[in-house]
């Protein structure tokens, strides 16, 4: 029984982190400029804020999203954060700094953005209420069923981040600061569209 919900857990964690997203741009454009130390210290941040976030529906803190000004909240801390990501990708793409071959990582500098990123992401805190909720009544409850689950979302989302930053440290000695440059413009469309995305949820609450 406990091996089939981690097991479940782990592919809840893989598909729910695979498709691209503000969080899987950002640390390939991070990874791409940096390195991939850089990306695996962003990844952290992020592994961080899932904890806290899976801490908080264990125990029965999903209330939240249901609550507007909560959810309000959230929404203008992510939009900002998105927009001001999107800045720093098209800053990226205008700047002629050369690409970090040092492998020196300023870890404030992706820590803490992971985390922030993470946490002002109003569909994480929904996606984690939804599924633990659901699985959570589907086993009458079970606080033991619901940790099980959140370690194997954990390890399934780390396999996916360790293997995300294995493909950027094998394909970053192809990106010369020409296709990088490009790379972050892509980067930067993508992130200002969930801004705008984000924005537009927003506008949509008040």
């Amino acid at each position: 029984m406990l091996l089939e919900t981690i097991t479940r857990g782990i592919l809840l964690g893989l598909s729910i982190t695979a498709p691209v997203g503000p969080t899987n741009i950002e640390v390939i454009r991070r990874g791409l400029k940096n390195g991939w130390q850089s990306a695996f210290v962003f990844c952290t941040g992020v592994m961080v804020a899932l904890i806290i976030y899976l801490i908080l529906v264990v125990f029965g803190l999903s209330f939240l999203t249901q609550s507007q000004i909560f959810n309000t909240l959230l929404l203008v801390f992510g939009v900002a954060v998105l927009f001001y990501l999107a800045y720093c990708s098209f800053k990226d793409f205008l700047d002629n700094k050369e690409l970090n071959v040092s492998g020196n990582v300023d870890s404030k500098q992706n820590f803490i953005p992971g985390i922030v990123l993470t946490i002002s992401n109003p569909a994480v805190l929904l996606l984690w209420s939804g599924i633990m909720g659901a699985d959570l009544a589907a086993d009458q409850g079970s606080l033991e069923n619901g940790l099980v689950l959140s370690l194997g979302i954990l390890v399934g989302v780390l396999v996916f981040f360790v293997g995300l930053t294995a493909l950027i440290h094998g394909g970053r000695k192809y990106i010369t600061k020409k296709n990088f440059k490009y790379v972050s413009l892509l980067a930067g469309v993508v992130l200002l569209y969930f801004g705008l995305k984000f924005g537009y949820q927003l506008i949509l609450s008040l």
